[in-house]
């Protein structure tokens, strides 16, 4: 399914949309007082994939996929859409999740593809399927860390309407792997916002070098 530049600038309003809400569990006794403020145990979807209330980093929590597949450090005011959320055996998942940074005057949205089969080794296909997502035409670099392999691509288009990264994870080990969409623009009511800056580079590293896959 092709995933053009728009679809995901909606799903991104979607997000900084949703951010904010509380919602109860089923018998209707959520107690907000005892777990974090923060916009990933607010919203009852969400929480239901951390590991701890307690941050594993500053700012962080562990993010534990439904799939058993694999792990990441997940921002404490980032929430999961519910409606973009799929997952089939244990083989195949995939999910986005976002957040409105005021501070940075941006919002971002990044995606997830999880799978767990032979075809993941098809490193070439899985590249040009990810950048057919965004009409991405430039080249991949190839990093190894451990015990995956991480294609990165250039960075996207730098201007005052979107940037966008992209990232094949690959595990060393087994058959599992990612595929990576992350997507930033300005907020609606800033005039103007800088999409890549130093705390960008470091929030998208630091979930990309945290993600760690089940074995």
């Amino acid at each position: 399914m092709r995933i053009n530049i728009q679809l995901l600038l909606i799903c991104m309003l979607v997000f900084t949309g949703c951010c904010g809400m509380i919602t109860e569990n089923g018998n209707g006794k959520v107690n907000q007082a005892s777990m974090p403020q923060t916009e990933a145990f607010k919203d009852e979807f969400t929480r239901d994939f951390m590991k701890s209330t307690e941050e594993t980093e500053e700012g962080y929590y562990t993010f534990e996929s439904k799939a058993k597949g694999y792990t990441i450090l997940f921002p404490k005011n980032a929430t999961v859409s519910v409606g973009n959320y799929y997952a089939e055996q244990g083989k195949l998942e995939s999910l986005s999740f976002g957040e409105k940074l005021v501070d940075e005057k941006i919002s971002y949205y990044i995606k997830f593809n999880y799978e767990d089969n032979e075809i993941t080794d098809e490193i070439d296909t899985k590249l040009k399927l990810l950048s057919s997502g965004t009409d991405y035409e430039g080249e991949y670099k190839k990093i190894e860390k451990g015990d995956k392999v991480i294609y990165l691509s250039d960075d996207g288009p730098k201007n005052k309407d979107y940037y966008y990264l992209l990232a094949y994870v690959k595990s060393t080990t087994s058959n599992k792997a990612i595929r990576f969409t992350y997507m930033s623009n300005c907020n609606v009511e800033e005039k103007s916002c800088e999409l890549m800056t130093d705390k960008t580079e470091e929030r998208i590293n630091k979930i990309l070098d945290s993600i760690e896959f089940v074995e």
